[in-house]
């Protein structure tokens, strides 16, 4: 195993008397190690970690259509500016995917240890675990444009309002950074090792690595309510019926909070190691990073 799928699977109660009220529509053989999931251009794009390669999934037909050859190690994932981007921690190379042709297009040097991919004002940002980094990437001339140090371990990232947004995947504390200066101001979050990061709702969600899911005045980086959910927790997700969807790789479940009381909904199995999580056609697609297999749900 990669650093990346070895710290995922290591690092990252309330209980609730609901029963399960979601249920897997389908499940997509993908390969060894599905890790991050996006959806963009009409289709739903996994990487898949252990087979080194993107594919594309049609959330009509449930089915893949194309399996793209990167390299192994592929993860986080994201569409945007044309095209599809797929980071790789052994490599630590960003790839550049052309959705229309299925094809690798383009090769960028990251920071070490790429770890999560946005998209805001304009650019692409990447996270480099490792070095303590933040980069910015031009999508139309596929090059970095600055290297933003932020120190500690940035994992997550997320725009809110005028900033940038990252978690301390080694820390208790989600940083702002000023896209302008380069100025990083840290929060407490009373929680440690946040990974995933998600701005949903005019609020910041992410999970931390003690086992909750943490939601975040984005005006001022304060907790705004932290609710435990059992285990592990990965990426959180905001579901088409608004609900929020929180993916939990230890116990293989997908939690479901209702953000207007910040209390869990209920709970319900996954696949295995219960990763990522995109929305598309109504559904949520589920990675099982510890299987092979991305899980879809029906949203009721």
């Amino acid at each position: 195993m990669g650093r990346t799928l070895a710290a995922l699977m290591s690092v990252f109660a309330v209980a609730t008397t609901a029963s399960s009220t979601v249920e897997p529509a389908a499940r997509i053989r993908t390969g060894e190690g599905p890790c991050g999931a996006a959806s963009g251009f009409g289709s739903v794009w996994v990487a898949v970690y252990g087979a080194g390669q993107v594919v594309r999934i049609d959330p009509k037909r449930t089915r893949i259509t194309k399996r793209i050859r990167v390299a192994k190690g592929a993860c986080p994932i994201t569409t945007g500016g044309g095209s599809v981007w797929v980071a790789n921690d052994r490599s630590n190379l960003l790839y550049r995917i052309d959705p229309v042709h299925a094809r690798v297009t383009r090769r960028i040097p990251v920071p070490d240890w790429p770890a999560h991919l946005a998209f805001a004002f304009g650019s692409l940002w990447v996270s480099g675990y490792e070095t303590g980094e933040v980069a910015r990437i031009d999508p139309r001339a596929a090059r970095v444009t600055r290297v933003y140090r932020t120190g500690g371990n940035p994992s997550g990232i997320a725009a809110a309002g005028d900033y940038l947004w990252l978690t301390f995947g080694r820390g208790t504390t989600i940083g702002r950074l000023d896209t302008v200066t380069g100025e990083v101001a840290q929060f407490p979050l009373g929680h440690v090792a946040p990974g995933f990061l998600e701005s949903i709702g005019g609020a910041l969600w992410t999970t931390t690595g003690d086992g909750y899911a943490l939601r975040i005045d984005s005006a001022n980086g304060s907790v705004v309510a932290s609710v435990p959910v059992r285990g592990t927790p990965a990426q959180p997700a905001a579901a088409p019926d608004g609900t929020i969807w929180v993916a939990e790789k230890e116990r293989d479940t997908i939690t479901r909070i209702d953000p207007a009381t910040n209390a869990v909904v209920d709970v319900s199995p996954a696949g295995n190691g219960a990763l990522a999580v995109a929305v598309a056609r109504g559904s949520m697609w589920v990675t099982s990073f510890a299987g092979s297999d991305v899980w879809r749900f029906r949203v009721k």
